[in-house]
């Protein structure tokens, strides 16, 4: 069996193609078992998608991967697979994303019954469908209202995660999603973003202690560069801590963190990855009413085809 497939860098930067967050976009897994997917994730060794072409016109069944596991939606791999899928089938406009699981192939097989914006689900909606919205030439997607709350920690607990000084912390220290969303902490200076460090023997055991994902959003205003936003993202996989360069996770969390302190009608400019090597852009923005769009570039740089 061959699979044709596509490696796509989200949230690029300028003309760059070969910045942003990688993922590979399979473009008909329907034939494939989920330890076949997995295997396949682990292979590429990033962010994958399978579509599996239940559907037509502007909606494609979809499963989402890390190396690790089955991750369920992701921002950056949404935004890849709605390009994959526009070029796909023609025309431009958005497409809504209907994500499936390893349950609900189970059920199913015993007989029950693109560039980037947006993402919402609305009253009505079959749980996991959602929509990526193309404007212009970004993608970007619509998270509605994130929810924020604050983290209660003590000043030294927070700053000792990041490994910086308790008067780094440049606020509060915030979760999103009551806790599924990790911590978005924000410091005082980018100089402080890139003194960030952590742990993960650290950050393992204070997700556990603060009830939250392993995920830790560490961010700071330019001081250069009025609008624009500095940030890192961590997270934990398999009991380590990795950065990654991009993410649409992160600044959806970014999003809620600023819309909980009143932020409404914004447009702001978030430049990740500079430390990790991979220097990445993201359009975040907050409308009057409170919803935030976390969008970007998308460039395709590769294609290739594996035989299982």
């Amino acid at each position: 069996m061959d699979l044709t497939y596509r490696v796509l860098n989200v949230f690029t930067d300028g003309k760059d193609p070969f910045t942003g967050n990688g993922v590979a976009v399979f473009e008909d897994g329907s034939d494939l078992t989920t330890e076949q997917m997995q295997t396949l994730a682990f292979q590429v060794n990033i962010e994958t998608v399978f579509v599996l072409p239940k559907n037509n016109g502007d909606e494609a069944t979809v499963r989402f991967f890390s190396p690790e596991k089955e991750t369920g939606f992701a921002g950056s791999a949404s935004l890849a697979t709605a390009a994959v899928i526009r070029e796909l089938r023609g025309g431009e406009g958005d497409v809504t994303l209907i994500e499936e699981r390893e349950e609900d192939a189970s059920a199913e097989g015993d007989g029950a019954d693109t560039s980037t914006r947006g993402h919402r689900l609305r009253e009505g909606e079959v749980p996991g469908s959602y929509t990526v919205l193309q404007r212009d030439d970004l993608w970007v997607l619509d998270v509605h209202e994130p929810q924020a709350e604050t983290l209660k920690a003590t000043p030294q607990i927070l700053a000792s995660l990041v490994g910086l000084n308790t008067d780094a912390i440049g606020g509060d220290v915030m979760t999103v999603g009551k806790g599924a969303g990790g911590i978005v902490l924000p410091v005082r200076t980018v100089e402080d973003v890139r003194n960030t460090r952590l742990d993960a023997r650290m950050l393992h055991s204070y997700a556990m202690l603060l009830n939250t994902e392993p995920r830790v959003y560490v961010w700071a205003n330019s001081e250069d560069e009025a609008g624009t936003i500095v940030s890192r993202m961590f997270y934990g996989p398999r009991g380590g801590v990795l950065e990654v360069a991009a993410t649409g996770t992160g600044g959806t969390n970014l999003g809620a963190y600023l819309l909980a302190h009143g932020e409404r009608g914004i447009r702001r400019r978030v430049i990740q990855g500079r430390v990790a090597g991979r220097r990445s852009l993201l359009d975040l923005r907050i409308d009057h009413s409170g919803e935030v769009f976390v969008g970007g570039h998308v460039a395709e740089v590769a294609r290739g085809r594996f035989t299982v």
